[in-house]
C-alpha cells in the first residue's frame, strides 16, 4: 500500500467528500474532536493507528457505512477500488454546541437554585 501526496487527492465541491482514485491511499489524524467517516461511494480499507501493547484494528466500510472515531486517533484510509467519503464533525466536538449547552445547563442550574 502505498501513501499518495494530497495533490492527487482532492476534496469534492458539492458535498465535501474526499475522492480516492483506484490504489490511494491518505493518511487521516482525527481530532480535535470525536469525528465519523462515512462512505459515500465505493469501499475503503481502514487501518486504525495501533501500539505496542494493542495492535492496530482494520475495517471494510462501503457506501452507507460509517466509523465513529476518537480524537486523537490516526488513520489511513485507502480506496478499493476508488471511493469518496465524508469526515463529519460531530455534535459534541462543535464549540458552538458545547457552549450552548453549557449556558442551557447553567440558565437551567440557576432557576434550580432560585426556585
Amino acid at each position: 500500500m502505498t501513501v499518495t501526496s494530497s495533490s492527487s487527492i482532492r476534496p469534492t465541491r458539492d458535498d465535501g467528500a474526499w475522492t480516492l482514485s483506484k490504489g490511494d491511499a491518505m493518511r487521516l489524524p482525527i481530532g480535535p474532536g470525536p469525528r465519523e467517516l462515512r462512505v459515500l461511494e465505493g469501499r475503503v480499507w481502514i487501518t486504525q493507528q495501533g501500539a505496542l501493547q494493542l495492535p492496530s484494528d482494520d475495517y471494510w466500510l462501503e457506501a452507507g457505512d460509517a466509523l465513529d472515531l476518537p480524537s486523537g486517533t490516526e488513520l489511513v484510509v485507502e480506496a478499493w477500488p476508488s471511493a469518496r467519503f465524508q469526515l463529519l464533525v460531530t455534535p459534541a466536538s462543535c464549540p458552538a454546541t458545547r457552549a450552548r449547552r453549557g449556558l442551557t445547563l447553567s440558565s437551567f442550574g440557576q432557576r434550580l437554585a432560585t426556585a
